[in-house]
C-alpha cells in the first residue's frame, strides 16, 4: 500500500520538507501557539513540573537490571526507566508553555542522565533476539531497537526539536550528544537490520503493536533529526514498506486482535506514522482514504461499551480509554463522525501517568487540538450492532445511542492471536454500562507472561473464561484450535453469532461438536441468550460451565443467579436448574491490574452438569430486573 504508492518514487525525498522546515508542533519560539493553549492544562503541566524542577533521577541499578534473570521481575527496573522519562517530558512542555528558562537545568540533568544509561533495551526484550542470554548484565553493544529504546529516542528527538534553540544557546553539545545518542542507538540498527521480527520482513512471523511503535520513532527520528538526505530518504523507504507489513496484519474487517487498549499504540501508532508522513509531504503522501485505515479506526467504536469500558478480550484491560485526541483525530483525518464523536466523548485528558510510556507526540498533539475536540464534545455513538468477519467478534446493544440495557459481545477466532487467551466462542454482558459476565484480560507483565508456561497463567485458560469444560479438559493454544462455520444475523429484534467451537479443544475431550449461539433479544423483552447444543464421542462426560462477575452472586432459586451490578439495579441468570447445579467460587488471588480493571471483588460461577452426559441442548439467559 505506502511503499507501492509512494516508496518506488524515485523522487520520494523531494516530497518531504528538509529538517530545518519541517515543524508539525510549534517550538518553544512560537510563543502565540504555545500562550493560546488552554489556561487548565498550562496549570496543570506547570503545576506538575514544579515537582520534578529538583528531581534526583533516580539510579538505574545493575541489581534491578539482573532481578529479571533472578525473579521474572520487570516493574522495578521499569518504574525508574519510566519515571525519568516522564520527568523529562513534563519537565519540557512545562518549559515551552511558560518560557522563562527556571526547567532549563533539571531538563539538561535529564537529557544526560538517559543519555548515559548503558542501554536503552530492558531485560525482557533482550529475549526476542535472544542476545548475549549467558550475560545477566548490560553492555552498550546490546543497542537493538525495540519499544523502550524507540520511545527513548523519541522523547530525545522531541525535547530537542522543541528547545534546539535554548539548549544551542547554552551549548552546542547538548544538541549534538542527542544527535549521538539517537542514531547510534536507533537509526544505525534500523538501517543495518531486516531480521528485528516487528519489522515484518522475516518469513512466517507475525508482526504486532510493535511494528508503527518502533516504525514512529524511527521517522520521527529520520524527518526531524537526520540531515543526510541520502539516510534519511532510506530510512524512510523502509518504514513504508514494514508499515505494509503491518497494516497486512488486518483483516478486512479491521479488528485489532489484540484487543482495544492495545488500540492506542497500534492503529493510534499506525495514526501518527501517517500523520507525520502527510505534514512533512504537505499533503503529497496521504493514505487516509485507505478503506483498510479507514477500519482500523472504525473498529474502535464497534467495540466501545460505555466511558472508558472497551470489548476486552486477550490481554486487553477492559478499562482500555485510548485517548480523546487519537481517537478524534484519526476520525478528523479518515472523515469518520462516529470516530470523532467516540473521541469527542471522552473526558479531558488528565496529567500523565509516570510510570508508564511517556508519548510526547501524543500529548503535544492533545495540547493543540484540545480546544477542538472540547468544542465538539458529543455523546459517544453507541452503534446498534455490528459484526467483524474476519475476526468472528460480535458487538450488539439493546438500543442505539445509549448504554441503557443489555450490551453482548462475542468472539470466535482462534488461539493463536496476538496476546492470544484460550477463549474461542466466550462472551461478556454489560448492564447499563456496568459490567455484568466479564473476560478477566491480565495481570502485570513478568517473564511468564511471553515465555513457555503462558497457559500454565490461570487467566489465560479456558476455564476462566464464559466457556465450557469438558472431561476436566480446557482449550488449547494454537491456530488450529480455533472456530469454524462462524455466522451472523442481525434485524430488529435480535442479534447473534453462532460458531463451533468443538475444534477449539484437544482430542482428549472428545468432543464431537459444539455449536454455540450468542444472541441479542431486543423485543418483547430484551435478554442475552446463550444456547449450546453438543455432542460427546465415546463415554458420558462430566461437563461444567464458567461465568465470570465482578458482582457478588446469589443463589435465588432453582435456576437462578441474581447479580447486583449497581447498588439499586440487579440482573438474573437463568439456566437449567434440573440438569445443572450452580456454585459460587470467589477468585481471591487476582492482582493490581486486575483489580484496576474490576475492583477487589471476582467470582466464577460454576454451573455444573448433574450427571455425565453424551450430549445435549443447554441455555442460559441474562435479563435485568427493571
Amino acid at each position: 500500500m505506502l511503499y507501492e504508492r509512494f516508496g518506488t518514487n524515485p523522487r520520494l525525498g523531494e516530497l518531504l520538507q528538509g529538517v530545518d522546515t519541517f515543524a508539525p508542533i510549534p517550538k518553544i519560539d512560537d510563543r502565540q501557539a504555545w500562550e493560546s493553549l488552554l489556561p487548565e492544562s498550562r496549570r496543570t503541566w506547570i503545576e506538575l513540573a514544579e515537582t520534578y524542577k529538583d528531581f534526583a533521577w533516580p539510579a538505574i541499578k545493575v541489581s534491578d537490571y539482573m532481578d529479571f534473570w533472578r525473579t521474572g521481575d520487570i516493574g522495578t527496573r521499569s518504574n525508574a526507566v519510566f519515571e525519568r522519562r516522564s520527568a523529562l517530558g513534563i519537565l519540557t512542555i512545562a518549559e515551552c508553555m511558560e518560557n522563562e528558562g527556571r526547567f532549563l537545568d533539571p531538563i539538561m540533568n535529564g537529557v544526560y542522565a538517559i543519555c548515559e544509561e548503558t542501554t536503552w533495551t530492558p531485560p525482557l526484550h533482550r529475549l526476542h533476539w535472544k542476545v548475549n542470554m549467558d550475560e545477566c548484565l548490560p553492555d552498550e553493544s546490546d543497542h537493538m531497537v525495540e519499544l523502550i529504546t524507540a520511545e527513548t529516542a523519541k522523547l530525545l528527538v522531541w525535547v530537542r526539536y522543541l528547545l534546539g534553540s535554548r539548549f544551542d544557546a547554552i551549548s552546542m553539545r547538548i544538541g549534538e550528544r542527542i544527535v549521538r545518542e539517537v542514531r547510534g542507538r536507533l537509526l544505525l540498527p534500523y538501517l543495518a537490520r531486516d531480521d528485528y521480527w516487528w519489522m515484518g520482513f522475516l518469513e512466517g512471523v507475525r508482526v504486532n503493536n510493535w511494528n508503527p511503535w518502533c516504525n514512529g520513532a524511527a521517522l520521527t527520528a529520520f524527518l526531524l533529526l537526520e540531515t543526510d538526505s541520502g539516510t534519511r530518504e532510506a530510512g524512510i523507504r523502509k518504514i513504508l514498506r514494514s508499515l505494509d507489513a503491518f497494516v497486512r496484519t488486518y483483516p478486512a474487517d479491521g479488528c485489532c486482535d489484540e484487543g482495544p487498549s492495545y488500540w492506542s499504540s497500534s492503529g493510534g501508532g499506525l495514526l501518527d506514522c501517517l500523520e507525520l508522513l502527510l505534514l512533512a509531504s504537505e499533503g503529497r503522501i496521504d493514505a487516509f482514504a485507505e478503506p483498510i485505515v479507514r477500519d482500523i479506526g472504525a473498529y474502535l467504536y464497534k467495540v466501545h461499551i460505555h466511558g472508558p469500558f472497551y470489548v476486552p478480550f486477550a490481554d486487553c484491560d477492559a478499562k482500555a480509554d485510548p485517548g480523546g485526541d487519537v481517537v478524534y483525530q484519526y476520525g478528523v483525518r479518515t472523515n469518520d463522525e462516529s470516530l470523532k464523536r467516540l473521541g469527542a466523548s471522552r473526558p479531558k485528558s488528565g496529567p500523565p501517568r509516570i510510570h508508564i510510556w511517556f508519548g510526547m507526540y501524543g500529548y503535544l498533539r492533545d495540547l493543540f487540538h484540545e480546544r477542538e475536540r472540547l468544542a465538539h464534545a458529543l455523546l459517544a455513538p453507541y452503534v446498534r450492532e455490528a459484526w467483524l468477519g474476519e475476526t468472528h467478534v460480535m458487538t450488539a446493544r439493546e438500543r442505539e445511542g445509549t448504554e441503557a440495557g443489555l450490551f453482548v459481545a462475542a468472539k470466535g477466532g482462534h488461539n493463536a492471536e496476538s496476546h492470544n487467551h484460550n477463549d474461542v466462542g466466550s462472551f461478556v454482558v454489560f448492564a447499563d454500562g456496568l459490567p455484568l459476565l466479564i473476560d478477566l484480560g491480565t495481570e502485570e507483565y513478568n517473564r511468564q507472561t511471553f515465555g513457555a508456561d503462558r497457559y500454565g497463567i490461570w487467566y489465560m485458560q479456558s476455564q476462566y473464561h464464559n466457556l465450557p469444560t469438558v472431561r476436566g479438559v480446557m482449550q488449547a493454544a494454537g491456530a488450529s484450535f480455533r472456530a469454524k462455520r462462524a455466522e451472523f444475523r442481525s434485524g430488529e429484534e435480535r442479534a447473534e453469532a453462532a460458531f463451533d467451537i468443538a475444534a477449539a479443544y484437544p482430542a482428549e475431550a472428545g468432543i464431537g461438536a459444539w455449536r454455540r449461539t450468542v444472541r441479542l433479544v431486543r423485543v418483547p423483552e430484551a435478554a442475552v441468550e446463550v444456547a449450546d447444543e453438543f455432542t460427546l464421542a465415546g463415554e458420558p462426560a462430566g461437563v461444567f460451565y464458567s461465568l465470570m462477575t465482578p458482582c457478588m452472586p446469589e443463589l435465588a432459586g432453582e435456576g437462578i443467579v441474581r447479580l447486583r451490578y449497581a447498588p439499586d439495579r440487579t440482573a438474573r441468570i437463568h439456566y437449567d436448574g434440573k440438569s445443572l447445579s450452580a456454585r459460587i467460587e470467589p477468585v481471591e488471588w487476582m492482582e493490581s491490574r486486575l483489580r484496576r480493571n474490576w475492583g477487589d471483588s471476582m467470582y466464577r460461577i460454576v454451573l455444573e452438569e448433574r450427571t455425565p452426559v453424551s450430549g445435549g441442548s443447554r441455555r442460559i439467559a441474562v435479563t435485568l430486573e427493571r
